[in-house]
This record gives structure tokens, C-alpha cells and sequence, in this order.
């Protein structure tokens, strides 16, 4: 019996002309230039034969089986994904102490200059991962994300428990997200040792005195990080996040300049928005408007490129936990220090959260986004933004820049 297509509803056009149109799908990532008369015959109609279009048409996702469901197929896929995954996932605050006080921090309202992990808790959290991976009998080496606060300012405990862990032969690797004050060329070493093997993430977010003021510290940090930069970007794999608000985006093109041709830092760079978080106000240092984000942006000019499918956030994966300094289980890392969202201590428990039901559930999600053409591409981008900050994700916006990327990339 004869397949029949339907037009998917993840296509977009990027392009027009008098006699054809460039056409995107955002689920198989595929992208043709059309003529007028092949897309007249698959748009907004039913029953397509692919004896009357191009096979192609269907190889590449523009049509689909007029029995398929995209939407389930999204969410299955994203379920087989996560089966697949076989591994665990943490994020670790080592600390809310903070050397530093950034205006736009998600945790400002919970930093604290005592709060550490200690021993005994290390310890417990050891015991949960032993847990979980006897129970789960995981295949994949575990995965870290040492966080904070600074984390580095509780450098013993990230010391002691990667060295627990490969006393009791448990494989992982590393990342880190660190302010880079603390980056010394000896503290990157032992770094690597201890398995900090994947990303270390440090903020830049301006020129010295915008860096100051967004980060409540000194101009003389500012010098004192590049130059730590400088010193470990060999040792460590270093990406450089410069977090853009109203405050900042002027800096932005001079502090590009001042990175690579003064400082001579090869590091990988990646221009980054501020969204408010856990605040009722839009101060402008910490947020800029989306359209102004994407100009900023442009200043980088990276190659471009199409872009890639969404397996959705951290906190939607079901081996996903972010761990606070007292053994604390939270969903979602931007929640640490919020008591009303603990969901359980590493101390008791040994199963999976259960999503279903939570913000976090895929299916809820993907249900609320699914008249979306670009879905398949972000997955309704950050949970917590869009759930508990109320952020609008601006979707129109950014198919608008999913457009412009494809373009770019066409006339490349």
C-alpha cells in the first residue's frame, strides 16, 4: 500500500523569490531551494503521492507520513534519548560563598561567605552516586559540574571527593564554571589531575570598569583574570562567556579586540545573554532585549552554521541532579539556596526524581510549544526561565534569527 505525506509542520521559509523559496526543516535540519510550482503541491495539502513530487521531498522531512504524529515523534525521541544517555549527571555547589557579587546572578538573593560542603557530606554524596549507579547499574563514566558560589573557594572538598571517587573506581569527567580569580596556573594543573578534563567556564563581561561594576569587585580582578586566563588556557580548556546586558553591550566589540589582539587569549569565546532570574524587576544590568542580544552577537562572527537539535534542558533528564553544599536535591541548578524547591537529600535517596507532573515533565512541555516551528531546535528553551521567571522566549524573534543564520550560511 502507498505511503502518503503531509507538509510538516516544522518547515519554515527563509526565503523568497518570483519563482522559488528556500525552505528549512526544523526536525531534520535539511534545507532546499524549492520552486514554486513542487511547493504548491505539498503546501497545506493531505494524501501527497511521492509519484507527484520529488522523492526527496520526503527523504529530507519536508513531507511526512500523514500518519505520523511530530509532536509524539518529538517526544520519543527525546525519551530514547535520555534511555541512551546511561549515565549520571551533577551539578555540585561546592559553596555559596562568592568572592565576587554580580549584579545578575540567579543566586544573589542566597550567597553567603560561611556556607560550604564538608567532609560528611562529601562523604554522603559518594554513598549517593554508589547508590544510584549499583540501582541504575550505569555504563557511562559520570559527569560533574563543579559550581557555586566560586567553587574554587572550596577547592579541599572538589580535592577530596575526586579523589574518593577514583578510590572507589568510579570513571568521571569534569566541568567547571568559576569567576577565574582564584585560576592559578598551579590550581589549573591540579585541575586537570583531578579530572576537570571538560569545560571551564569563566565569565568576562566587559572592559575593566564595566567588569567591576556588574561584578561588585575591582578593576584589578579584571587584569588579575585575563592574565590567569593567559596562564592556564594551555592546561585547561578554557571558553570564555562575555555576558551581555544594556550595561555591557558597548564593551562588547573593544573587549573582543582587547582579548585577541592585546592579551593574544585563544580561548573560545561565546557572547551570551543575561535573562533576569529570581527578581520581580528588570534592572538594566541584568537584561538586555532580545533584538539588541542579536546585534551584539553578530559582532563575533562565527561561522556560520545551521543549527543543531534540542535534547532539552539539564533538569528535564532523569539522571540529572544539582546537589547544594548540605547534600540538598534540587530539579534544576538555578534553584539552589530556594528551600521551597528541595525536592530530597542525598542522604535518602537513591531513585530517580520523578519528573512527570513538573515543569520539567517533556511532555508538558513540548505540548506547550507545539505549534512552534522551531520546536525540534530549543525544546522551550530554559525551563526555569519560562516557568517560574516568566520569560517570554520570543518565539517569532527567534525563528527570525534561526532565518538569518540559514541565509548566512547559504551565502557562505
Amino acid at each position: 500500500m502507498e505511503t502518503l505525506y503531509k507538509y510538516s509542520q516544522f518547515n519554515i521559509i527563509a526565503k523568497e523569490t518570483d519563482d522559488k523559496l528556500l525552505l528549512y526543516n526544523t526536525y531534520s535540519l535539511h534545507y532546499r531551494w524549492l520552486n514554486k510550482f513542487d511547493f504548491d503541491d505539498i503546501h497545506n495539502k493531505k494524501n501527497i503521492s511521492t509519484g507527484d513530487v520529488p522523492i526527496y521531498l520526503a527523504e529530507e522531512g519536508f513531507i511526512v507520513p500523514t500518519s505520523l504524529d511530530e509532536i509524539q515523534r518529538l517526544k520519543d525521541d527525546v525519551k530514547e534519548h535520555h534511555k541512551k544517555a546511561d549515565f549520571m549527571f551533577l551539578s555540585i555547589f561546592t559553596t555559596l560563598a562568592c568572592n565576587y557579587r554580580c549584579s545578575y546572578c540567579f543566586e544573589q538573593a542566597h550567597l553567603c561567605q560561611t556556607e560550604h560542603m564538608t567532609k560528611e557530606t562529601a562523604d554522603e554524596m559518594i554513598a549517593f552516586i554508589k547508590r544510584r549507579y549499583a540501582e541504575h547499574s550505569f555504563t557511562r563514566p559520570l559527569k560533574i559540574k563543579w559550581f557555586g558560589g566560586e567553587p574554587l573557594l572550596n577547592m579541599k572538598i572538589i580535592r577530596y571527593i575526586s579523589k574518593e571517587l577514583n578510590n572507589n573506581h568510579i570513571k568521571f569527567s569534569a566541568k567547571m564554571y568559576t569567576n577565574g580569580r582564584l585560576l592559578t596556573k598551579e590550581t589549573a594543573l591540579e585541575l586537570k589531575d583531578l579530572g576537570v578534563t571538560d569545560e571551564v567556564v569563566i565569565p568576562i563581561d566587559g572592559l575593566a570598569p564595566t567588569y567591576a561594576k556588574l561584578k561588585g569587585c575591582t578593576e584589578d580582578d579584571f587584569y588579575k583574570t585575563i592574565q590567569n586566563i593567559k596562564d592556564c588556557e594551555d592546561i585547561l580548556k578554557i571558553v570564555l562567556h562575555i555576558n551581555v546586558s544594556e550595561t555591557s553591550k558597548n564593551d562588547v566589540e573593544a573587549l573582543l579586540h582587547f582579548i585577541r589582539s592585546e592579551c593574544q587569549i585563544r580561548s573560545y569565546i561565546q557572547i551570551v545573554s543575561i535573562a533576569p532570574q529570581n527578581t520581580d524587576e528588570i534592572r538594566e544590568d541584568n537584561h538586555i532585549a532580545y533584538d539588541d542580544f542579536q546585534k551584539v552577537s553578530d559582532i563575533l562572527k562565527n561561522k556560520p552554521k545551521v543549527s543543531k537539535r534540542s535534547l532539552c534542558c539539564e533538569g528535564c533528564c532523569p539522571d540529572y541532579y544539582a546537589i547544594g553544599p548540605k547534600g540538598e536535591l534540587y530539579i534544576c541548578g538555578h534553584l539552589i539556596g530556594q528551600k521551597e524547591y528541595i525536592v530530597g537529600n542525598i542522604k535518602d535517596r537513591s531513585e530517580r526524581i520523578d519528573r512527570t507532573g513538573t515543569i520539567w515533565d517533556i511532555d508538558r512541555i513540548i505540548d506547550d510549544c507545539g505549534s512552534c516551528p522551531i520546536l525540534p531546535l530549543c525544546l522551550g528553551n530554559c525551563t526555569a526561565e519560562r516557568y517560574l521567571d516568566h520569560i517570554d522566549c520570543e518565539s517569532k524573534k527567534r525563528t527570525q534569527v534561526v532565518i538569518k543564520k540559514l541565509l548566512k550560511l547559504v551565502q557562505s
